[in-house]
């Protein structure tokens, strides 16, 4: 579906004040949700990965009050297929992501001191749900206004435990990725050691329990390597 037919599609269920954010991702107004934001696919590997963060956020979003997760996470808003395209609704998060903030010292200086304990604590909730995110990179992390971390795109997200081998389609970045058979929490963990160990340019400052999850990961594959050539 092109462009102009997708608008119109939004338009007809009632979302004005389309902005484009990225090439499958939109910004929007509804009269009952407010801001949005809209994700669309059309590729069946994308449309997979879009159903499986429908389906978890849909299933950890309060209807009643809206408010449970949003602090976490975009709350689910709506999921509608049409000409071969599903488009999933989210509530907006206002905020820059950790990207952006690495690429402006001015909005770096900004963030607050205890940034790297606040999202530790989100990436807890969502493997207290008995979830692993999959795809922690700076991208997919938001901070609000507030200096709340928050996370997107949850198009990865497994189930602790999960064979790799067991998946229709895969979908990481390879170098926050420990690439194990079997997911797992330390998944997300190692995501956030690699970018902590990017983003602190003192090794000394990478909190020591990071240094320990990298180093033992370097290892793993060290021996896996050697194996190979053995």
């Amino acid at each position: 579906m092109n462009d102009e037919k997708l608008l119109q599609v939004f338009k007809a269920h009632g979302y004005t004040n389309l902005s484009r954010l990225s090439s499958r991702v939109f910004k929007a107004q509804h009269p009952s949700w407010g801001l949005v934001t809209i994700k669309s696919a059309q590729e069946l590997k994308h449309r997979h990965f879009l159903k499986q963060e429908a389906e978890f956020l849909y299933s950890n979003t309060n209807f009643n009050t809206g408010s449970n997760n949003k602090d976490f996470w975009p709350n689910y808003c709506d999921y509608f297929s049409s000409h071969k395209s599903d488009c999933l609704v989210l509530s907006y998060m206002n905020g820059k992501t950790l990207l952006e903030i690495q690429a402006d010292s001015d909005l770096a200086e900004c963030l607050p001191s205890h940034w790297v304990r606040n999202l530790e604590a989100t990436i807890n909730q969502v493997h207290t749900l008995g979830f692993v995110h999959g795809d922690i990179k700076p991208s997919n992390i938001v901070f609000s206004p507030q200096g709340q971390a928050q996370l997107i795109d949850f198009g990865s997200v497994t189930k602790i435990g999960t064979k790799r081998e067991q998946l229709r389609f895969e979908s990481y970045t390879p170098r926050y990725s420990r690439q194990h058979s079997v997911t797992n929490r330390l998944d997300d963990w190692f995501a956030l050691a690699v970018m902590l160990e990017e983003w602190i340019d003192d090794s000394a400052a990478l909190p020591s329990r990071y240094e320990i999850l990298l180093k033992q990961n370097w290892n793993t594959e060290h021996t896996s390597r050697q194996q190979k050539s053995g």
